[in-house]
């Protein structure tokens, strides 16, 4: 391991941290707000009003037919011309994947949001609750429980994606990884060897998470 000293020195480790802080903060971020944007899409797509439900359904749809990669490059290269507006790389990297993964996580909601016993919405009106106090008290908690396995998964997927961000230069971890490939000793193999593993331990986590959830929600459906 002699001769990879030169990647274990502390200033590479401190480069590729730097990029690993920039990917897991970008994850996180567009985490939550790829939850908040599956939520509003899913209950717009569910709406009984056609104004509301057409346009969500076109912009799910187009989304989630759309390769990811040609989704960041419009975000970044389109908002000067058409908004007038010149993003940030990290910004749109931001709004390119919590866009995205929102599209993907709506029609996850939309399904958690229908598998609610009709009967416990039935009751929960025949004791004089609104629409809203049925979403917020009965609908969302019940979905939001089951639906909790896959969107975990869901961000497995999310964190992978991270690394297409590269294209628009964003310093993650993968773009701070391709860096160092192109100063000496060039040596490419070891730094995506490691990059790899790092993922590898990342998403297995978080894939455990995800089975282990599962495994809860089976077993409470079981006990109920």
């Amino acid at each position: 391991m002699s001769h990879l000293g030169w990647l274990f020195n502390p200033g590479v480790m401190w480069l590729l941290a730097n990029g690993l802080a920039t990917t897991i903060l970008l994850a996180v971020i567009c985490g939550v707000l790829s939850f908040v944007v599956g939520n509003v899409l899913a209950l717009a797509r569910m709406s009984r009003f056609a104004v509301v439900r057409y346009p969500a359904v076109v912009y799910i749809e187009i989304v989630r037919a759309l390769p990811l990669l040609l989704f960041i490059f419009a975000v970044y290269f389109l908002s000067q011309p058409i908004f007038g507006i010149n993003l940030l790389p990290f910004t749109a990297a931001v709004i390119a994947l919590s866009g995205f993964t929102g599209a993907v996580v709506a029609e996850t909601m939309r399904a958690g949001f229908l598998s609610v016993e009709t009967g416990l919405i039935q009751a929960a009106t025949a004791q004089g609750l609104s629409e809203l106090q049925i979403f917020r008290l009965v609908r969302f908690p019940l979905a939001l429980r089951r639906m909790i396995p896959t969107l975990v998964s869901q961000m497995t997927s999310l964190l992978k994606a991270t690394s297409l961000v590269v294209v628009i230069g964003v310093p993650e971890f993968f773009e701070r990884a391709m860096l160092l490939t192109t100063r000496p000793p060039f040596q490419p193999v070891p730094v995506y060897l490691l990059v790899a593993i790092v993922y590898f331990l990342m998403n297995y986590s978080l894939s455990l998470l995800s089975k282990r959830l599962e495994r809860m929600e089976t077993g409470g459906l079981k006990q109920a």
